[in-house]
């Protein structure tokens, strides 16, 4: 499964897929892949671009980007010839030093306005089943998605949504 989720993942890195929607159940990798590793790999490659990384709370953004960073930081100067930027590199935004890009963390809802992405990864919109089961909050997420997230994408660029999905109308 993670080769597959690896073979997805380098497709929307060569701009062939620019919406991918991973749905798997709790404990399956997806986040492992996806949001904790992905980022770094991506951002060594394109040092230029910027990532959006969000998830139902900025705790657990934070949490991802932290691992996604300390990978950047153990592999980007051996792999890439990049590193991590001195000035930036807070988990809930770092960059690439003498380069644009780098990485923005936040819960959904939070402060993206401003940002950009060639990469937006959202990773569990809802904390669980009863907030997706939710009509009040199912809104609350799709109205942050297109009025925010997709606004911040540039041209091209591609979204990644993963997720348990709780409910048929979820995201």
């Amino acid at each position: 499964m993670r080769s597959r989720l690896c073979r997805k993942i380098e497709a929307v890195e060569r701009g062939e897929i620019t919406r991918l929607m991973v749905f798997l159940p709790p404990r399956h990798g997806k986040s492992e892949v996806i949001s904790k590793k992905a980022p770094a790999w991506i951002l060594g490659r394109n040092p230029e671009w910027e990532i959006i990384l969000a998830s139902y709370a900025a705790d657990l953004a934070f949490d991802f980007s932290r691992i996604a960073r300390d990978t950047f930081r153990e592999w980007g100067p051996r792999l890439w010839g990049v590193e991590l930027s001195s000035d930036s590199g807070a988990v809930g935004r770092w960059g690439i030093q003498g380069h644009r890009g780098g990485l923005v963390a936040a819960g959904v809802g939070g402060p993206i306005t401003g940002r950009g992405a060639h990469v937006a990864i959202i990773d569990d919109p809802f904390k669980n089943h009863e907030e997706a089961s939710s009509a009040v909050v199912r809104e609350k997420v799709m109205n942050w998605y297109k009025s925010t997230l997709r606004t911040r994408l540039v041209p091209n660029g591609s979204i990644i949504l993963v997720m348990t999905r709780w409910h048929e109308d979820a995201l």
